[in-house]
């Protein structure tokens, strides 16, 4: 910080507009704590009365906050310039990864990390390339009471995120086939193929998911497939096509059950395609990012050991890259049943989001022209408008008025097939709450108050 005594603008000011640039900027993070009066008067060669008088104006502004007997901090509830930039002007977010993370159960996760580093010092030291033992033993009791998937802790492979694991299985069971996916993209799945190399044939889909009869077409490949509320559609399988994708697995023939959509479902138990196929020639894929906090990268897949095999050989050199301490922390939040009661507590609440969204939008004056899709279950639905303007136009006022919701064109793979109409949107509640939900389609209808 330079002053200048000479200059015609009073000391206290300077130091005042200095800090303020500094907190505006982003040199100075929200709940940082400045230097006390005395240091900084020191340190500048001014009268300690001449800096509160700074700090003074800086509070007034609102920039910063007195906190008795601790100091004085930068304020954490003020819109800083790099926040701002990075937001945009976006009001409302649809996205389809939103999760809300408030309602999860900080205080006994805090215990249980402090409990496993106190306990688990040799937690520090590299751990097994397959991911922790105790962890994989609490997935397979898991999957067992949830998913009825039955299979031995050997065939359970920890990873940094689904998105990683993807590309490895990809790599390891495509690399020399065809990967078949929906022409309605799970975008990550495509980005994670794309980035391995990986020639991918998107096949025709509708509202009810991929139309199964198709796959009798490859006598070879790897099929990716969420059978419950499907990305980008929200479709869940019919028995039908479910008993289609089970007919068509076989030699040369596997299947990546992407088991994300299982966890909110509000219609029923489904059965995974794992426990149709008694674990053959299906890899069952899952993570709790969308469960527990976006930022937990822990996924993991389950495979027969034929498959794990080749994996290793293909990949000598690696090692589990998900902290050990994690690893063990969300292997005891299983076991003591914290997630389980989470899960249940937070389908609830996601029920009603989304109740909350039709209803918002069923008695707007959007009401008679909606139709919703894959509502049943999970973080997202897929909204049908019967409108007649261009869908470019529609979805440039949305952005226009804050609304940030993904087109389901968008999602569309180049040259794929659909039934899917314009003015589909694949529209996401998770972190937002009830009001926000309301208010936003409020915003959203205002937006299209013009159009026809």
């Amino acid at each position: 910080m330079n002053i200048d005594k000479s200059s015609d603008i009073p000391v206290y000011i300077q130091i005042c507009d200095s800090i303020a640039q500094d907190i505006i900027k982003g040199y100075r993070a929200a709940g940082e704590k400045l230097p006390p009066r005395r240091t900084l008067s020191k340190s500048l060669g001014v009268s300690q009365s001449t800096v509160d008088t700074a700090y003074q104006r800086l509070i007034s502004e609102g920039y910063i906050t007195s906190r008795t007997g601790s100091g004085y901090y930068v304020s954490d509830d003020r819109v800083w310039e790099d926040v701002a930039s990075g937001a945009g002007s976006i009001r409302y977010n649809f996205s389809i990864n939103g999760v809300e993370t408030s309602k999860l159960p900080f205080a006994e996760w805090a215990r249980l990390t402090r409990s496993t580093i106190k306990e688990g010092k040799s937690l520090f030291q590299h751990g097994a390339k397959e991911g922790e033992w105790q962890l994989r033993k609490s997935i397979r009791r898991l999957l067992l009471r949830t998913r009825g998937i039955r299979c031995r802790t050997e065939q359970i492979i920890i990873g940094p995120g689904a998105d990683d694991l993807m590309r490895e299985l990809f790599m390891l069971l495509a690399r020399d086939s065809t990967l078949i996916m929906n022409g309605c993209c799970n975008l990550r799945a495509v980005e994670a193929a794309s980035s391995a190399g990986i020639k991918t044939i998107h096949l025709k889909n509708d509202f009810d998911g991929l139309e199964t009869k198709q796959l009798e077409a490859f006598e070879s490949g790897v099929l990716f497939q969420m059978p419950v509320h499907d990305l980008p559609t929200g479709a869940s399988l019919t028995e039908e096509r479910l008993n289609d994708i089970v007919n068509w697995s076989g030699t040369d023939r596997y299947v990546i059950e992407d088991g994300n959509g299982y966890t909110y479902t509000q219609s029923g138990a489904h059965k995974t395609l794992w426990e149709r196929m008694g674990g053959k020639n299906v890899i069952y894929l899952d993570t709790f990012s969308r469960t527990v906090a976006p930022s937990m990268k822990i996924a993991y897949f389950v495979a027969d050991e034929e498959i794990i095999a080749r994996l290793f050989r293909m990949r000598r050199f690696f090692s589990c890259r998900v902290s050990r301490i994690e690893q063990v922390t969300l292997s005891k939040f299983i076991d003591l049943g914290h997630y389980e009661r989470h899960i249940g507590y937070m389908g609830r609440v996601y029920k009603e989001k989304m109740l909350t969204l039709k209803r918002a939008f069923l008695s707007s004056p959007l009401g008679d022209r909606v139709q919703f899709y894959g509502d049943d279950t999970g973080l997202f639905c897929t909204v049908h408008f019967d409108i007649e303007t261009p869908e470019e136009k529609a979805a440039g006022l949305l952005e226009q008025n804050g609304i940030k919701v993904r087109r389901m064109t968008q999602d569309l793979a180049p040259g794929a097939k659909t039934d899917i109409p314009q003015n589909t949107y694949t529209a996401g509640f998770g972190e937002l709450t009830a009001s926000q939900i309301r208010e936003a389609v409020r915003h959203w209808c205002r937006a299209w108050d013009s159009i026809s």
